[in-house]
């Protein structure tokens, strides 16, 4: 989940640059030819398999092994999979819409396209961005350097943060969790430049090397703005102590998860007497919003110690760390030895990414952050077949009647807390292709002077008018506006909106094709409709009731039920080691691993109800065992072993292998399909180990 309360499929790509993606299909157990006679075999893949593996030793090697071996992460890459490939796809198609505004010089000053093309324009002009270096951001450094006292730093910390660049904390609007029809102002810890708050405080010698690397990096940072190489290191240790007291005072990743602990409302005046660090209502007052009056403060702790270290640091160490924040948020967009600088620490040295992306893709990257729905817009226009609307909502009403008798079927549920989870699910919203509304960027000015003031200026947009905008303070929840671009390869849930959302970027093979077989279709997109309808079920997800209000609408005994199911869950992905002393954290996956579970229990009693006929075999394999192939084929994918470090501390996703090892063990029918899986395999899971829970 994402500060705003999001649930996504997939979360992918460099730490600190949001760019969440998906992947695809399959193959089996009794054949290993490859001959295809039809165009749906063709969406099959038999060849990805390693034959040489039994598939209850390890499923995902057996199904994805060949396939993974000859492809390994490109030198762009940390991640390569299905995800990856199709949005490679997608953005050649973004890349001639971006560049086909920019030839358009008679476009109207100010109208969609001519923003689209002038965005473009800016970022990819190299020879303006070498030249310019740091003239674009030199105001915003007088300013953080004319700081005297508190009061300055407030009004200049809080300019940063309108701006998309948050120096101590995020500000946003959400529903209120208790009152799902109201958006409420809400604030989130931040501060933070290492990936993860414990990425400050562990011992091994991996973590110990990191810091001692982003020392290095902060250093180097501030060499790039002109300081000496002695006060450029003096400076990073600045920063370094600063973030680590910020670190001390910040959840963890499992309690930043948390939809209870991070719950915690409070009226302006009672926030301004726990934390009076910082004057509230002149913070909001400043950003046009005098009226706020209460708020949601996910993290009270963090802000408890942020307004003591307001005060009690020195005004000298707080400009030095603004300066640091300023060019870690603006550096992507600027000259190309601050931009390498910056890849190089949080691409190579986090994730193991040798090379940066083309630079095209780079700018498309950040339109895509800047003008997600104008482009799009045209987008859907050009690429969206319609006719997939249709398919994905015969799939939804199959995947709804499944979910439904799953429930019904429960043992373990009593009837007063089913009927509750039968109406949440009836009043389910499954969103597909595209919003029914769209954000209005009038209000949007885009400039030929640089690169980088675009990119602020947008983020000054999205903050005060965006999905999340603090401007849909104390309005109605739309359910209507979407927090992805509907160009983007994954898919999410939002709790307080009770809604699942199908972007149009993953509408597309091999995620989904209108003309596959149901066994393809169901294995691959239908397990990822189940995992964002389980979602609204899942161990936090269940917390909120069919209004989208954080309430316990369970009975003890229920709860007591799920919770034991789900501590099984938990002790097994925290079994699986992803490198040599690093495990699944069991405790933070668990929600995407109940998604998973249930999403591909759910997808596979769907595709029963689809079938009218026994399905054929094709390519040796029978229909159950191609969905739970196709399943498996969705989540292949290459890993540099820096990725899959960062992922394993960070991410609320398990590593691809997990995600399907974990699961297809613990579903009965996939015995039935792989009748050669037997108890003395490594993986088999007895029936008596295998949670129920969906």
């Amino acid at each position: 989940m994402n500060k705003k309360g999001v649930i996504s499929l997939f979360a992918f790509g460099i730490v600190l640059v949001n760019a969440l993606i998906l992947v695809a299909f399959g193959s089996s157990e009794t054949s290993g030819s490859n001959v295809s006679t039809s165009e749906k075999e063709k969406d099959f893949d038999p060849g990805s398999m390693n034959l040489s593996v039994k598939p209850g030793d390890d499923f995902y090697e057996y199904a994805e092994g060949a396939w993974i071996k000859s492809h390994p992460a490109p030198p762009d890459k940390s991640r390569y999979g299905e995800f990856a490939i199709v949005e490679d796809r997608t953005y050649e198609h973004i890349k001639g819409i971006v560049e086909n505004a920019a030839g358009n010089t008679s476009a109207p000053e100010g109208n969609l396209e001519q923003k689209i093309g002038m965005f473009y324009s800016t970022g990819m002009d190299n020879a303006t961005l070498e030249k310019q270096r740091l003239a674009p951001i030199e105001n915003e450094l007088k300013l953080i350097d004319s700081i005297s006292n508190v009061s300055d730093l407030q009004i200049v910390s809080t300019q940063m943060m309108e701006h998309g660049i948050d120096p101590f904390f995020s500000m946003y609007a959400a529903p209120d969790k208790k009152n799902s029809k109201i958006m409420i102002a809400t604030l989130t810890q931040g501060g933070l430049g290492l990936p993860d708050r414990d990425f400050y405080f562990r011992q091994d010698n991996e973590s110990i090397k990191i810091r001692e690397q982003y020392l290095t990096h902060v250093t180097r940072m501030f060499v790039l703005l002109g300081d000496s190489p002695e006060i450029a290191e003096n400076n990073a240790r600045i920063v370094m102590r600063i973030e680590t007291r910020l670190a001390n005072a910040s959840f963890t990743n499992v309690d930043n998860h948390d939809e209870v602990k991070t719950y915690n409302k409070m009226s302006l005046e009672e926030f301004q007497a726990f934390a009076p660090g910082i004057n509230w209502s002149c913070l909001f007052y400043s950003l046009g919003h005098p009226d706020v009056a209460e708020v949601n403060v996910r993290n009270s702790s963090f802000f408890k110690e942020l307004s003591i270290a307001l005060q009690d640091e020195s005004i000298a160490d707080w400009k030095t760390f603004l300066r640091w924040k300023l060019i870690l948020g603006t550096s992507p967009y600027l000259s190309s030895d601050v931009e390498e600088e910056h890849f190089d620490f949080y691409g190579r040295i986090l994730n193991g990414q040798q090379e940066m992306k083309p630079r095209w893709k780079r700018v498309i990257e950040a339109e895509n952050e800047a003008l997600g729905e104008a482009v799009g817009r045209v987008y859907v226009d050009r690429y969206f077949d319609s006719d997939s609307r249709a398919r994905m909502q015969d799939m939804v009403f199959n995947l709804k009647k499944a979910f439904r008798e799953n429930i019904q079927n429960l043992t373990w549920m009593e009837p007063e807390t089913k009927k509750e989870a039968l109406k949440k699910l009836d009043v389910l919203d499954v969103q597909v292709g595209y919003p029914d509304e769209w954000l209005n960027y009038s209000e949007l000015e885009v400039k030929n002077d640089s690169y980088v003031m675009n990119a602020l200026r947008a983020s000054k947009f999205k903050f005060h008018h965006g999905p999340s905008g603090l401007d849909r303070v104390g309005q109605p929840v739309n359910r209507k506006l979407w927090e992805m671009n509907p160009q983007e390869t994954n898919a999410y849930a939002e709790y307080n909106k009770v809604i699942v959302v199908f972007p149009a970027g993953i509408l597309q093979p091999p995620f989904f094709n209108k003309d596959a077989d149901d066994a393809v279709n169901y294995g691959a997109i239908g397990a990822i409709i189940g995992h964002e309808m389980t979602h609204h079920f899942d161990s936090q997800g269940r917390k909120f009731d069919a209004s989208g209000n954080l309430t316990d609408w369970w009975t003890s005994k229920d709860t007591d039920n799920f919770n034991k199911s789900t501590e099984v869950l938990v002790d097994e992905y925290n079994g699986f080691q992803v490198l040599p002393g690093l495990y699944v954290n069991g405790n933070l996956t668990l929600p995407e691993n109940v998604a998973d579970f249930g999403g591909l229990t759910t997808a596979y009693h769907a595709y029963k109800l689809s079938l009218k006929e026994e399905p054929e075999v094709i390519d040796g394999f029978t229909g159950d065992q191609r969905f739970f192939l196709s399943f498996t084929q969705v989540w292949r994918e290459s890993d540099t072993n820096e990725s899959l470090r960062t992922l394993a501390l960070t991410d609320t996703h398990a590593p691809s292998k997990f995600r399907v090892n974990g699961v297809v063990f613990n579903v009965p029918e996939f015995y039935k399909a792989f009748p050669s899986v037997k108890p003395s395999d490594k993986l088999y899971r007895s029936e008596i180990k295998r949670p129920v829970i969906w």
